[in-house]
């Protein structure tokens, strides 16, 4: 039989399952030759790359100390010891039983000056002082006793001087988040965080809204058992019964940076607040957008003169009937209007509707008792020509990113760079909040070095 008539036979067996043989035995003898193909090519890479492989020495240079670091460490050690030593210094001497047969040698108390090319450097290390200082008080900024690592809401963040900022708005209590027992558990955890701080970091904590308060106006405090009892009283009264929302509150602004007229969601106020007090790391919670307000640009000088000539030769086209007006007014008839009487309103207890923002909450009504009928006077005032108004000036519209970068910018500088302080961390936390706010906190977070992260459940 030929050898092809042999290959024909092995590849197409008779029998019952003779395509699946068939299959089978192809499959095989191609990984076969893939195999063999693999084996050659990685064979030869590993040969040539052996083959062009250049041996590599290390010489050592000589050694060129030329001390003994043993006597001097030694030496130094014991010098150290007597200098902090009340006792007085061991002076090595001589001594000689006929010290006029003999002449002593001058001994040197000082160790001998060891010169070397070799000198080590050391990096200064964060012990129990503030910052990478010299490890017992004094740090990179300032004056502490500890560096805390806080976990907030899921960001590990560390500093020295903490601010924690914290959305106090009506939305913090919306159906959606929960309403107020979820707004509980936000400050249970902001809670945490102000446990986390420990005994010497400074720190102050910060609520904001359509206002802003903080804990301690003028400075930060060393956390200590009572100051932190002190935050944690400061945040429990916010968004609870007849307490939701801040519409004012003890902190305005700085001299530094832009100026607002106003808004909800007073972020930059928070951090005017938490910058005032050079803080390096800034913890900020919100739901939302912050809206602030831009300022006015105001009326030029040109516009001012325009209207006030204006507003003259209105006047003088119009003064006798502004005389006439006047005239009417002093002569107009009195009458009586009859009050009719109004029966007695009962209390109402507050109502428990769904807290929306931009709403007031319903405070209920106190209620209110019978009032009898009464006669009132009237005079009937005719209404006069008015005189022309100040045009009104355009919407100047609201903060964007970059109004905020540019008011920390100028608070960094004003306050920052004057004290030697870095540029503070900003953390933000989304807290269930919608797209255009989430963009905003993160990319604020990105621009000072912090971490942003959305919670959108509060367990």
């Amino acid at each position: 039989m030929s050898f092809k008539s042999k290959v024909i036979k092995w590849f197409n067996p008779e029998g019952e399952n003779a395509q699946r043989s068939r299959v089978l035995r192809l499959v095989l003898f191609i990984s076969l030759c893939l195999h063999l193909l693999a084996g050659l090519i990685f064979g030869g890479v590993v040969l040539v790359t052996t083959m062009l492989k250049e041996e590599v020495v290390f010489e050592a240079p000589p050694p060129i100390r030329t001390y003994e670091p043993r006597k001097v460490e030694l030496k130094v050690k014991v010098q150290q010891k007597q200098r902090s030593s009340s006792r007085p210094q061991v002076v090595p001497r001589m001594v000689s039983a006929r010290p006029a047969n003999i002449t002593l040698p001058d001994i040197k108390v000082d160790p001998k000056l060891v010169t070397t090319t070799f000198q080590p450097k050391f990096k200064a290390v964060s012990g129990v002082g503030m910052g990478v200082g010299l490890g017992t008080g004094y740090g990179t900024s300032g004056f502490g006793q500890g560096v805390s690592q806080v976990n907030f809401f899921g960001i590990k963040a560390t500093g020295e001087r903490i601010a924690v900022c914290v959305d106090v708005s009506v939305s913090m209590v919306e159906d959606e988040r929960g309403g107020p027992a979820g707004f509980l558990r936000v400050k249970q955890r902001v809670n945490e965080v102000v446990d986390a701080i420990k005994d010497g970091t400074l720190f102050n904590v910060i609520a904001f809204a359509d206002g802003c308060s903080i804990l301690e106006g003028d400075k930060m405090m060393y956390a200590n058992p009572e100051t932190r009892t002190q935050a944690k009283r400061f945040f429990e009264p916010f968004n609870t019964e007849g307490h939701f929302g801040l519409s004012a509150g003890n902190f305005t602004g700085i001299a530094s940076g832009l100026k607002g007229l106003g808004g909800t969601t007073r972020l930059d106020l928070a951090i005017s607040a938490a910058m005032a007090q050079g803080a390096d790391t800034i913890l900020v919670i919100s739901d939302g957008l912050p809206k602030v307000q831009k300022t006015q640009k105001g009326y030029t000088d040109a516009q001012i003169a325009s209207h006030r000539a204006r507003v003259e030769d209105w006047y003088k086209a119009n003064a006798g009937a502004i005389a006439a007006q006047r005239e009417a007014a002093a002569n107009a008839p009195v009458r009586k209007v009859w009050v009719p009487e109004q029966p007695a309103r009962p209390p109402r207890p507050p109502s428990k509707q769904s807290l929306k923002e931009g709403q007031q909450p319903d405070q209920g009504d106190p209620g209110a008792p019978a009032r009898p009928g009464y006669w009132h006077e009237v005079r009937d005032v005719p209404a006069g020509p008015q005189p022309p108004a100040m045009p009104a000036m355009p919407d100047a519209g609201f903060w964007t990113l970059s109004d905020f970068c540019q008011h920390i910018d100028m608070i960094y500088k004003d306050v920052y760079v004057q004290k030697g302080l870095k540029m503070p961390k900003l953390h933000c936390i989304g807290y269930q909040i919608d797209k255009e706010g989430h963009g905003f906190l993160e990319k604020l977070a990105l621009q000072y070095k912090g971490q942003f992260r959305l919670v959108n459940r509060m367990r």
